[in-house]
């Protein structure tokens, strides 16, 4: 049997900033827009982590109330390091960190004018197939061996999320991947129409199989504009 092909979307890479912009102030409505993206493009995910940082290089002051105040909701920090703190955030407690997150105000950053204490969401997704309203059945790791595409545990045939709400402005990492066939631009269609943002024309590829059993990949055009 002939091995599967298929679409992805790096957006955005590092290169090109690191994740769009979510266009919104409020912590409580950037988190709205992702659950919904979430819930319209994808399966449920069965495992999110969440995570809360306090940056370092911001006022002491206000540095020092929001890691006393991280403390007592979420206990001990589980990771310290010069430019942050971090503390692990159970999924039921994540609206009292969003609700830290607005009581500090879009004014609480650092010297750089970066977020001073930011929540992240991260989950492995699988995208649904609009058609159907069911995951692409042959959109999976398995599909692909397991092939993992850089050294950040990113596998084709599996989707994921990774939104960052911070004081400063609130953003969101995409790794889409989608059939490469008919089911293509009715996939891509599906996603626009549930993203606050517009998809970028240049971090598509096509993965195809090699004879060696590995996956090669090009640069191909946003679907159903090339």
């Amino acid at each position: 049997m002939a091995r599967t092909r298929v679409v992805t979307y790096d957006g955005l890479p590092a290169t090109a900033g690191g994740a769009h912009s979510l266009r919104v102030k409020r912590p409580h409505e950037a988190f709205r827009r992702v659950r919904d993206f979430v819930a319209a493009c994808a399966e449920p995910p069965s495992s999110p982590a969440w995570a809360f940082q306090v940056a370092a290089g911001g006022p002491e002051e206000a540095t020092a109330r929001l890691v006393a105040l991280a403390t007592e909701r979420f206990g001990g920090p589980r990771h310290r390091a010069r430019t942050h703190t971090e503390w692990h955030v159970r999924p039921d407690s994540a609206p009292g960190a969003l609700d830290v997150l607005a009581e500090a105000g879009t004014d609480a950053v650092t010297s750089y004018g970066h977020s001073l204490a930011a929540l992240t969401y991260r989950t492995p997704v699988r995208l649904v197939d609009p058609a159907t309203g069911v995951p692409y059945p042959d959109i999976t790791p398995d599909a692909f061996g397991g092939f993992a595409v850089d050294g950040y545990g990113r596998l084709l045939g599996e989707s994921g999320v990774r939104a960052t709400f911070g004081t400063a402005g609130s953003s969101l990492s995409l790794w889409l991947n989608l059939p490469a066939d008919e089911r293509l631009p009715a996939g891509v269609r599906h996603l626009a129409d549930n993203l606050p943002f517009r998809l970028s024309a240049k971090h598509w590829r096509l993965w195809s199989p090699t004879r060696g059993g590995s996956y090669r990949s090009a640069r191909t055009p946003l679907p159903g504009q090339g």
